[in-house]
C-alpha cells in the first residue's frame, strides 16, 4: 500500500496515538502471520475489505472537499472579493464580532498596554458630551457595518448552500477517520492481509508524524522491516 497524497485523505485527520498503533500491531500478531498457511484470495481477507471501504470513503471525501472549494470561490466572487467578516476601526483594529466592538469601546483593561492604548484613544480622559456622543456613533457605525457584512455573507452562503456543503464535507472526513480506525482494528485472515495492515499503520505514522518527529521514523522503519520479512516468507 502506498501513502495517499490526496488532500481529502490527509486534511483534518486526527493524530494516531500510540495506543491505536499498538492495537493495530497487536491484531497483526494475534493473527499469527508465520503460522497462517492458507492462500485465500485477497478479497476474502477482512483487512482488504476494510481498506476497500476506506478508499470509497476517501473518494467521497475528495468530492466533498472539491464541492466546498467551489462554494468558497462562489462566495468570494459574489461578495466582490472585498467583503470580509470583520470591520476595521479608525485605529486600525479588526473587529470580528459584536462583542469585540463593545469591548473596544468599554473602559476595561486587561493589561498596562491596553490601558495605555485606551488612554491615547480617549484623551482627555473625561469625555465631553460631544466626545461621548461621537464615541457612541462610532460604536454603532461599527456594529451596523459588521451586521451588513454578516448579512451579505449569509445571503451568499444560503444561495450557494455553503453551510450544507461544509457539513457534508465534515461528515465525509469523519467517516474517513472512523474507517481508518476500522482498518487498524481489523484482524487479518491471511499473511497478505497482515502485511497490508502493517504497511497501512506505517503509512499513517509517516503521514501524521513525519517529518516533524524524527523519533517516529524509527517506528515506521521497524514496521516496514517486519512487513518485508513476512512478505518474503510468503
Amino acid at each position: 500500500m502506498t501513502k495517499s497524497t490526496s488532500p481529502a485523505a490527509n486534511t483534518g485527520l486526527p493524530a494516531i496515538d500510540r495506543r491505536s498503533v499498538v492495537c493495530g500491531l497487536g491484531t497483526a500478531a494475534v493473527a499469527g502471520v508465520p503460522a497462517l498457511a492458507s492462500a485465500a484470495p485477497m478479497s476474502d481477507d477482512p483487512v482488504f475489505q476494510a481498506m476497500a471501504a476506506l478508499e470509497q470513503l476517501r473518494i467521497h471525501a475528495e468530492e466533498s472537499e472539491a464541492a466546498l472549494s467551489i462554494a468558497e470561490d462562489a462566495i468570494f466572487d459574489a461578495t466582490r472579493r472585498n467583503v470580509w467578516p470583520y470591520v476595521i476601526l479608525a485605529g486600525g483594529e479588526e473587529m470580528k464580532t459584536h462583542e469585540q466592538i463593545d469591548a473596544h469601546f468599554t473602559p476595561a483593561f486587561a493589561d498596562e498596554e491596553q490601558f495605555n492604548n485606551f488612554v491615547e484613544r480617549l484623551r482627555p480622559r473625561h469625555l465631553s458630551d460631544a466626545e461621548r456622543a461621537e464615541r457612541d456613533r462610532a460604536r454603532q457605525a461599527a456594529h451596523d457595518e459588521l451586521r451588513r457584512k454578516e448579512a451579505e455573507i449569509a445571503e451568499v452562503e444560503q444561495r450557494t448552500g455553503y453551510r450544507e456543503i461544509e457539513a457534508q464535507k465534515d461528515s465525509a472526513n469523519g467517516a474517513v477517520w472512523d474507517a481508518e480506525y476500522e482498518v487498524m482494528e481489523t484482524k487479518p485472515a491471511t499473511p497478505a492481509g497482515a502485511v497490508a495492515l502493517l504497511r497501512f499503520v506505517a503509512d499513517l505514522i509517516e503521514v501524521f508524524y513525519l517529518p516533524d518527529d524524527d523519533e517516529h521514523e524509527h517506528y515506521v522503519g521497524a514496521i516496514r522491516n517486519v512487513a518485508d520479512f513476512f512478505e518474503g516468507c510468503a
